[in-house]
Parts: structure tokens; sequence; C-alpha cells
């Protein structure tokens, strides 16, 4: 690569010693100029439209914020930006979510400094990368681990169960959530039993307290 013709990275994670690290990492990288950090959602809104990234490093753990919401943002703001899902949590039906939502590679934190390099090279000529984990957990350390938190939680749910989890906690009947989403009000009793079961709550208050504090309303 032309060292004159640097690829421009926005840096956006909530832990300071991550941003930092990439930071540095980069820097020493021919070839690779970082143009921005953020350590927050807002942040990000703030400061990457004016960075003019090529490519967006992108945790999904935004404390208080919905990454769905978050990759609609960019891509309504800064369309021109490749995503780059930098996560801790993989899944493959993760992966194939967020790629439906427009992110053009994922790359797992665990990843060597020279795997995510190159991705990024290919993410930028256009190639759609995943990164895995190093090493896959086996099935049922994964399902125990999946409980551990409440971010690893929210995961669980499926794309429908999360429109349900928002919907129920703006207030909306089953009746009027089923005609809002076009399905009928059994099937939307169904979803919120399989949701209060995933998440091992028994109330609606603690799905609406679960729904605010991860970004959902």
């Amino acid at each position: 690569m032309n060292n004159t013709l640097h690829l421009k990275v926005f840096i956006t994670d909530d832990h300071p010693i991550v941003v930092e690290g990439l930071k540095a990492f980069l820097a020493k990288t021919s070839g690779f100029k970082v143009v921005g950090t953020a350590t927050s959602a807002q942040q990000m809104f703030e400061f990457l439209p004016g960075a003019k990234p090529h490519l967006l490093l992108l945790d999904l753990n935004l404390p208080g914020t919905d990454f769905y919401a978050n990759i609609k943002w960019v891509k309504d703001h800064a369309p021109w930006v490749k995503i780059v899902v930098f996560s801790e949590y993989h899944s493959a039906d993760l992966v194939r979510s967020l790629f439906h939502e427009g992110i053009a590679g994922f790359v797992a934190k665990t990843a060597r400094p020279s795997e995510i390099t190159e991705a990024l090279r290919q993410i930028h000529d256009g190639e759609a990368v995943v990164v895995e984990p190093v090493q896959q957990m086996p099935a049922k350390a994964a399902n125990e681990e999946l409980f551990c938190d409440g971010f690893k939680k929210r995961l669980s749910l499926s794309r429908r169960e999360q429109e349900i989890l928002a919907l129920i906690s703006r207030g909306l009947s089953s009746q009027r959530i089923g005609k809002t989403l076009f399905i009928s009000k059994h099937t939307v009793e169904t979803h919120r039993k399989n949701i209060l079961r995933k998440l091992d709550f028994n109330t609606s208050t603690e799905l609406v307290k679960f729904a605010v504090q991860h970004g959902l309303v």
C-alpha cells in the first residue's frame, strides 16, 4: 500500500484503554491514520461526521444506547463510512443481523493485530469480512456465559423480541403491539413469554427497567 494513502479510521469504544491501545497501534502501522475517537455514542454523534473517516471501528456495548440505533445513525448521517463492529460478543445470528443492518465487517476483540489491519484493508477494498474469536467456547460454556451480564442477556433476544420489548416498555397492549407489527395478539403474547423466560424476569416492571438500561426506549 502506498504510504501516502492512509486509511482514515474513527474508533468508538467505552473503554478508554481499548481506544488508546488501538490508536497507538494504528499510528505505528503503515497506511493507517486515526482521525477521531469517542468513548460514548454521544461523542461519536458529535465528532464522527466532521472527522470524515473511511472506516469506523464500533463497539456494540455502549451503555445506555441501542447498537442497532447507533448503526442506523451512522448510516443516516455518515453514509460514506464503512462500519466495522469490534466486539467481544459473537454469535452467527448476531453477525448476520448486523450485516443485515448495513455493517461492512465484524472483528472480534480477540483478533490478533495483524488480523485487524488486514481486515480493515479488505473491508475498505469492498470485501465483507468476519474475524471470529480466536477460540470458540464449548456450547455448554457459551450458554452459561450468555447470562452473566445484562448486555449478553439482551443479545439472547431476537430482533423481533427486542422490538416487542421496546413497545411493551412504552405501555402498549398486546393487541396494539400486534396491530403495529402486523402480527396477531397471540403471537405477541408468545413473544412476551419468551422474553420473560430468556431474561429470567417475572414482571413488566423488570422488562421496562431493562429496556431503559439498554437504550431500547
